[in-house]
């Protein structure tokens, strides 16, 4: 526990020089790793096993309502010699690796609204799908609200709510039938 207790001290010294953002408790009990919180949901992972004599510096990054992480494609990693100053350490943090992160971070806030838009979207679709399949089609999977059951029918509705698939379960060739022509009389199909 000496070495976090040493990691924790010189990151509260580094603090010092990085306003706004502190140690998270959350961590306390982390034998090589601290994290940094500003306080707005950014978080910077400190890693002191990662390189010998270095701290490795990474972002942390935000969920979506399905617990989902929103990662970007190539994440920035840093690291600093722990044996420098606490103020050139918040200062090669502030100038190489927060405008990134914070952009970054950002960015992926934005993709989690628009995942959760979209899975939002596709659950009201669902609903409204299920209504005009009757009353028995209020049967919908539990724990995928994406898809709806009737009388010898599902309905699958695709991420974003824009399409849906259709599968039919023994009907009659007359019935089937008759759903393909309407497909083919609302545009889906050619006769």
């Amino acid at each position: 526990m000496i070495d976090k207790q040493q990691l924790d001290a010189e990151l509260t010294a580094v603090l010092h020089h990085l306003p706004g953002w502190q140690l998270d408790p959350a961590y306390a009990r982390h034998a090589w790793c601290a994290v940094l919180r500003d306080g707005t949901g950014k978080g910077i992972h400190v890693n002191a096993t990662q390189a010998k004599g270095r701290l490795y510096i990474s972002g942390m990054w935000p969920f979506d309502a399905a617990h989902q992480q929103s990662i970007p494609d190539n994440p920035l990693h840093i690291s600093v010699a722990r044996n420098r100053p606490p103020e050139k350490i918040a200062a090669d943090l502030q100038r190489r690796f927060l405008p990134w992160y914070t952009a970054a971070y950002a960015e992926q806030v934005a993709q989690a609204a628009r995942q959760d838009a979209r899975r939002t979207r596709q659950q009201e679709v669902t609903v409204e799908l299920a209504a005009l399949l009757g009353d028995e089609s209020t049967r919908r999977l539990q724990g995928n609200p994406t898809q709806a059951y009737g009388p010898g029918v599902t309905v699958e509705v695709d991420s974003g709510g824009e399409t849906a698939s259709v599968h039919l379960r023994g009907k009659s060739i007359k019935t089937v039938k008759a759903v393909l022509r309407a497909l083919a009389k609302a545009g889906g199909l050619t006769e």
